[in-house]
């Protein structure tokens, strides 16, 4: 692989990560993905990933955590994009009324309302 290919693979991955950030999703949207695949868990790590990648090492990972549902597309590549307690705090802090999604969204964009 060449170094613009790379590039551009990071770029792309970027990107894909970028169409479905930490969010908070619906229970139906939750338990919907729930029964899609059988999930995959990792020790340590709350919730539950989609066993199918998005592209590369891009998987979607959903959590229940105090009462609500969150989802985001996360590269299991880079533990510290991993949706974590710690993480959620930090997203329910700075968004304290954030919509949630009913199913994924089309852009960053819808994402962030």
């Amino acid at each position: 692989m060449t170094v613009a290919d790379g590039a551009l693979l990071a770029a792309s991955r970027e990107a894909v990560l970028a169409r479905f950030p930490l969010s908070r999703v619906t229970e139906a949207f939750f338990d919907d993905m729930l029964g899609v695949l059988p999930p995959a868990h990792i020790a340590g790590v709350p919730g539950f990933f989609i066993t199918e990648a998005v592209c590369d090492d891009v998987h979607a990972q959903f959590v229940h955590a105090g009462g609500r549902f969150y989802g985001g597309y996360v590269g299991l590549a880079d533990r510290a994009g991993l949706i974590t307690h710690a993480r959620i705090a930090e997203f329910d802090a700075a968004h304290p009324d954030a919509v949630e999604l009913a199913w994924y969204p089309d852009g960053p964009e819808e994402a962030a309302r």
